[in-house]
């Protein structure tokens, strides 16, 4: 058996960043380990950001599978290396004096320096935010610089977490090691499979942003969007009480990347067609969420169902399009992931449990500190806040 350590942290992405920087703010000489995860299948059909890096990357992308959950998603030791970036609006964030030292690690570490805000509007009572978020890094320098962290301040195993039993974690080479406490921070698959591991008879309910899909034309919107890559402005409008109504995202038209959202098209053409630019002026796809674009997914053994808790009404979004002058061709609604896991609960015995009380009554060494143990999140992508909220969540467990 390895030896003891203080935390064991399951997980290499940017939640076990946020959980490693937390236990190193509170006390430097705890002994930490980090489970990398060592996924071994290929992606295939899935997020448009990751499709469009395995076309153009000469490393392969790994994904881990989940019968039970019917689904594959990435991972591997890369902290941000296979993430849709673009999601910080640092200026937005709660209690930025209060947590300073946090904000400045994380926007040093994910360097987030190009977010402005283009413009800010009232229109019929109703406050509009347009802005280029923050751009973390991606790509290698993401790899090296999380890999580099994670090596300087904790022993890292590059091995699969098995099942976890106690204050024991068993990994793909059948060691075990030990820990006061563990961290899962393993995403959606590998922490449904580790909590099945302590309980093996229990079912999941979680959720997930479902949006639906605008094909607009616009000369009015962004003029001077310059920007090269297609995830390029968000939009946030806000009621008379500064409540956020309505998210969107636009797309602009520039190349044939954008067919994801006409799901297996673009497996079909070659890639010099999708890489090929087009000049569609004034053309965008817009992704739009209200605050009911919420699903419901549960598991049952081996089945998967899912539904809307209330239905999506964009009524006074369409009048605002017709007063900001966009001109609507059609909408639609995409049916595949939006990968904003959250809300995880077990089902066990017909009944749910909370995923804190859950992991109190069966196995109190473990916790659970990433997305998904967030009850509601933002339904653009939230991950700077996030490390904040995480880092913060350590000094609870501690």
């Amino acid at each position: 058996m390895e030896q003891d350590f203080d935390y064991i942290i399951i997980g290499a992405g940017i939640n076990a960043l946020a959980c490693l920087y937390g236990i190193l703010q509170l006390n430097k000489k705890k002994k930490i380990a980090l489970i990398t995860g060592s996924p071994k299948n290929m992606v295939m059909h899935k997020h448009p950001k990751i499709f469009k890096d395995q076309m153009n990357s000469r490393n392969d992308i790994f994904l881990h599978e989940s019968k039970i959950l019917k689904k594959n998603l990435p991972g591997i030791i890369s902290g941000l290396n296979y993430f849709w970036g673009e999601q910080c609006n640092v200026e937005e964030l709660p209690g930025k004096k209060k947590n300073q030292k946090n904000y400045k690690f994380f926007s040093s570490f994910l360097e987030l320096n190009e977010g402005k805000n283009l413009s800010k509007k009232r229109v019929l009572g109703f406050n509009i935010n347009i802005n280029f978020p923050d751009q973390t890094i991606t790509g290698e320098k993401s790899k090296k610089k999380f890999k580099s962290f994670f090596e300087k301040n904790c022993k890292i195993f590059f091995n699969e977490a098995i099942s976890i039993n106690k204050n024991e974690v068993l990994l793909d080479n059948k060691k075990k090691i030990c820990a006061k406490k563990i961290i899962i921070c393993a995403g959606l698959i590998g922490t449904t499979k580790l909590l099945k591991s302590i309980c093996p008879d229990i079912n999941f309910r979680f959720y997930d942003h479902s949006p639906k899909i605008d094909f607009i034309y616009s000369k009015n919107i962004f003029n001077n969007n310059n920007k090269s890559n297609i995830y390029s402005v968000i939009s946030k409008i806000y009621d008379k009480n500064f409540n956020i109504k309505y998210y969107l995202k636009f797309y602009p038209l520039k190349s044939l990347e954008l067919l994801f959202f006409f799901k297996r098209l673009k497996f079909i053409l070659p890639r010099f067609i999708l890489n090929y630019k087009l000049n569609f002026k004034n053309f965008y796809l817009i992704q739009k969420w209200d605050n009911y674009s919420i699903k419901e997914i549960r598991t049952d053994k081996f089945l998967i169902k899912s539904k809307f808790e209330k239905s999506q009404n964009f009524g006074k979004l369409d009048i605002l399009y017709k007063k900001l002058k966009i001109f609507k061709i059609f909408s639609y609604r995409p049916n595949e992931d939006n990968f904003h896991f959250h809300n995880l609960s077990v089902i066990k015995n017909q009944r749910i449990i909370s995923l804190k009380k859950f992991l109190k009554r069966y196995n109190p060494n473990v916790y659970c500190l990433s997305l998904l143990s967030e009850k509601n999140i933002n339904c653009l992508p939230p991950t700077f806040m996030n490390c904040i909220k995480t880092a913060i969540k350590i000094k609870k467990i501690s």
